[in-house]
C-alpha cells in the first residue's frame, strides 16, 4: 500500500495557491483572512469527499473523523494551513493533506 504522491502534490498545490506571493512559491493565509477562509474551505471540500465527520471548532479549526473499524485508541494527525505573512509552501500544510492523503489511500 503506498500513497498517491502526484495526489498529494497536487492538493499541496492547490492549497498553496490560495493566497499565492507573487513571484514566489511561498502563500499567506494568515489567521481569519479570506485566504484563510478560502484555504479552510477547500481542505473541508476534501474531507467532504473523504466521507469524513467534519465539524469546526469555535475558533473555526477543521477537524475531520474516520471512525474506526475495530475499538481502538484513535490515531491522529494534523497541523495547520494558515500561514505567516510569507509562509511556506508546506509550512503546516503538509501536516494536514498527509494525513488526508493516507486516508484516502486506507480508502
Amino acid at each position: 500500500m503506498r500513497i498517491n504522491r502526484d495526489r498529494l502534490l497536487e492538493r499541496l498545490t492547490s492549497l498553496s495557491d490560495i493566497g499565492g506571493i507573487e513571484g514566489t512559491a511561498g502563500s499567506s493565509r494568515l489567521a481569519f483572512s479570506d485566504a484563510d477562509q478560502a484555504g479552510r474551505d477547500l481542505v473541508r471540500a476534501w474531507m467532504d469527499d473523504l466521507g469524513l465527520e467534519v465539524r469546526i471548532d469555535a475558533i473555526g479549526n477543521v477537524i475531520g473523523v474516520r471512525p474506526g473499524t475495530e475499538d481502538l485508541p484513535p490515531v491522529m494527525t494534523g497541523s495547520h494551513i494558515d500561514t505567516v505573512a510569507t509562509g511556506g509552501r508546506y509550512d503546516g500544510n503538509l501536516g494536514v493533506l498527509a494525513g488526508l492523503e493516507v486516508i484516502e489511500t486506507l480508502a
